[in-house]
Protein backbone atom coordinates (compact mmCIF):
# COMPACT_ATOMS: atom_id res chain seq x y z
CA UNK A 1 0.00 0.00 0.00
CA UNK A 2 2.91 2.60 0.63
CA UNK A 3 4.62 1.82 -2.64
CA UNK A 4 0.96 2.57 -4.54
CA UNK A 5 1.30 5.93 -2.28
CA UNK A 6 4.64 7.05 -3.27
CA UNK A 7 3.85 6.40 -7.18
CA UNK A 8 0.81 8.64 -6.47
CA UNK A 9 2.91 11.40 -4.98
CA UNK A 10 5.37 11.41 -7.83
CA UNK A 11 2.78 11.28 -10.35
CA UNK A 12 1.29 13.93 -8.95
CA UNK A 13 4.56 15.59 -8.59
CA UNK A 14 5.24 14.90 -12.00
CA UNK A 15 1.91 16.19 -13.28
CA UNK A 16 2.09 19.33 -11.20
CA UNK A 17 5.62 20.27 -12.08
CA UNK A 18 4.83 19.95 -16.08
CA UNK A 19 1.72 21.89 -15.66
CA UNK A 20 3.86 24.66 -13.89
CA UNK A 21 6.24 24.36 -16.40
CA UNK A 22 3.71 25.16 -19.22
CA UNK A 23 2.20 28.53 -16.99
CA UNK A 24 5.70 30.00 -16.27
CA UNK A 25 7.38 29.64 -19.96
CA UNK A 26 6.73 28.29 -23.38
CA UNK A 27 9.85 27.07 -24.18
CA UNK A 28 9.38 27.67 -28.05
CA UNK A 29 8.81 30.94 -27.54
CA UNK A 30 12.25 32.08 -25.80
CA UNK A 31 14.19 29.86 -28.71
CA UNK A 32 11.99 31.94 -31.56
CA UNK A 33 12.86 35.04 -29.74
CA UNK A 34 16.60 34.04 -30.05
CA UNK A 35 16.40 32.42 -33.44
CA UNK A 36 15.10 36.12 -34.44
CA UNK A 37 18.12 37.49 -32.91
CA UNK A 38 20.88 35.49 -35.06
CA UNK A 39 18.72 35.81 -38.11
CA UNK A 40 19.15 39.91 -37.87
CA UNK A 41 22.85 39.91 -36.83
CA UNK A 42 23.75 36.99 -39.17
CA UNK A 43 22.72 39.72 -42.12
CA UNK A 44 24.16 42.20 -40.03
CA UNK A 45 27.62 40.72 -40.26
CA UNK A 46 27.19 39.63 -44.00
CA UNK A 47 26.27 43.42 -45.12
CA UNK A 48 29.55 44.45 -43.05
CA UNK A 49 31.79 41.63 -44.66
CA UNK A 50 30.24 43.12 -47.98
CA UNK A 51 31.13 46.11 -47.17
CA UNK A 52 35.18 45.43 -45.86
CA UNK A 53 35.44 43.48 -49.08
CA UNK A 54 34.51 46.60 -51.04
CA UNK A 55 36.20 48.97 -49.23
CA UNK A 56 38.77 50.01 -52.03
CA UNK A 57 36.76 49.23 -55.09
CA UNK A 58 37.02 51.83 -57.38
CA UNK A 59 34.35 53.24 -59.75
CA UNK A 60 34.36 51.84 -63.48
CA UNK A 61 34.47 54.00 -66.81
CA UNK A 62 30.84 54.09 -66.84
CA UNK A 63 30.68 55.60 -63.75
CA UNK A 64 28.89 52.81 -61.83
CA UNK A 65 30.40 52.32 -58.32
CA UNK A 66 29.80 50.01 -55.25
CA UNK A 67 27.15 51.60 -52.79
CA UNK A 68 27.92 50.92 -49.07
CA UNK A 69 24.78 48.92 -47.49
CA UNK A 70 22.82 49.30 -44.30
CA UNK A 71 20.38 46.22 -43.00
CA UNK A 72 17.49 47.93 -41.32
CA UNK A 73 16.05 45.92 -38.77
CA UNK A 74 12.11 45.94 -38.26
CA UNK A 75 11.36 45.47 -34.09
CA UNK A 76 7.37 44.95 -34.95
CA UNK A 77 6.89 41.00 -34.82
CA UNK A 78 5.31 41.03 -31.35
CA UNK A 79 2.46 39.15 -32.23
CA UNK A 80 4.41 36.62 -34.00
CA UNK A 81 6.25 35.65 -30.58
CA UNK A 82 2.95 35.08 -29.17
CA UNK A 83 2.61 32.18 -31.57
CA UNK A 84 5.93 31.25 -31.45
CA UNK A 85 6.47 32.59 -35.17
CA UNK A 86 9.48 35.02 -34.52
CA UNK A 87 10.69 36.17 -38.00
CA UNK A 88 11.68 39.95 -37.85
CA UNK A 89 11.56 41.72 -41.03
CA UNK A 90 15.49 42.78 -42.45
CA UNK A 91 15.75 44.99 -45.19
CA UNK A 92 18.88 46.00 -46.53
CA UNK A 93 19.49 49.58 -48.03
CA UNK A 94 22.00 51.21 -50.42
CA UNK A 95 23.92 54.51 -49.28
CA UNK A 96 23.29 57.64 -51.12
CA UNK A 97 27.23 58.87 -49.40
CA UNK A 98 29.24 60.31 -52.43
CA UNK A 99 32.38 58.50 -53.33
CA UNK A 100 35.49 58.66 -51.80
CA UNK A 101 37.35 60.80 -54.12
CA UNK A 102 41.54 60.39 -53.75
CA UNK A 103 44.65 62.30 -55.76
CA UNK A 104 45.86 59.38 -57.83
CA UNK A 105 46.38 60.60 -61.03
CA UNK A 106 48.62 57.94 -62.92
CA UNK A 107 45.70 55.45 -61.97
CA UNK A 108 43.55 54.58 -65.04
CA UNK A 109 40.30 55.34 -64.26
CA UNK A 110 41.10 58.71 -62.67
CA UNK A 111 39.06 61.78 -63.98
CA UNK A 112 40.25 64.66 -65.71
CA UNK A 113 41.54 66.38 -62.74
CA UNK A 114 43.08 63.19 -60.93
CA UNK A 115 40.85 61.83 -59.14
CA UNK A 116 39.73 58.39 -58.70
CA UNK A 117 36.33 57.54 -57.05
CA UNK A 118 36.46 55.10 -54.18
CA UNK A 119 32.97 53.44 -52.54
CA UNK A 120 32.49 55.60 -49.57
CA UNK A 121 32.72 52.41 -47.51
CA UNK A 122 33.97 53.99 -43.74
CA UNK A 123 36.38 50.90 -42.65
CA UNK A 124 36.21 51.35 -38.57
CA UNK A 125 32.81 51.89 -38.59
CA UNK A 126 32.15 48.64 -40.72
CA UNK A 127 34.66 46.77 -38.16
CA UNK A 128 32.59 48.38 -35.16
CA UNK A 129 29.61 46.50 -37.08
CA UNK A 130 31.13 43.41 -37.56
CA UNK A 131 32.18 43.16 -33.83
CA UNK A 132 28.75 44.22 -32.08
CA UNK A 133 26.76 41.96 -34.52
CA UNK A 134 29.07 38.74 -33.58
CA UNK A 135 28.81 39.73 -29.68
CA UNK A 136 25.31 39.76 -30.09
CA UNK A 137 25.20 36.56 -31.91
CA UNK A 138 26.91 35.43 -29.85
CA UNK A 139 24.45 36.28 -26.81
CA UNK A 140 21.93 34.87 -28.51
CA UNK A 141 23.44 31.52 -28.81
CA UNK A 142 23.54 31.73 -25.33
CA UNK A 143 20.18 32.57 -24.87
CA UNK A 144 19.58 29.95 -26.75
CA UNK A 145 21.63 26.70 -25.02
CA UNK A 146 20.26 28.00 -21.61
CA UNK A 147 16.69 28.10 -22.73
CA UNK A 148 17.41 24.32 -23.99
CA UNK A 149 19.42 23.54 -20.85
CA UNK A 150 16.40 24.33 -18.71
CA UNK A 151 13.90 22.61 -21.02
CA UNK A 152 15.99 19.26 -20.41
CA UNK A 153 16.79 19.92 -16.90
CA UNK A 154 13.14 20.44 -16.45
CA UNK A 155 12.55 16.91 -18.20
CA UNK A 156 14.65 15.39 -16.55
CA UNK A 157 13.43 16.38 -12.96
CA UNK A 158 10.15 15.83 -13.97
CA UNK A 159 10.70 12.26 -15.49
CA UNK A 160 13.37 11.58 -13.02
CA UNK A 161 11.28 11.17 -9.95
Amino acid sequence: LKAHGDSCVRRFRREALIALCDQLMNYTQAFAISSAGMTVERTRVEVAALNLANANTVGTVDGTLYRPMRAIAQSAFGAAVDQGLATPTVTIESSQQPPRMVYEPGHPLANARGFVAYAAVDSVAEMMTLMSAMRSYEANLAAMNTSRSLALKTLEIGGGQ
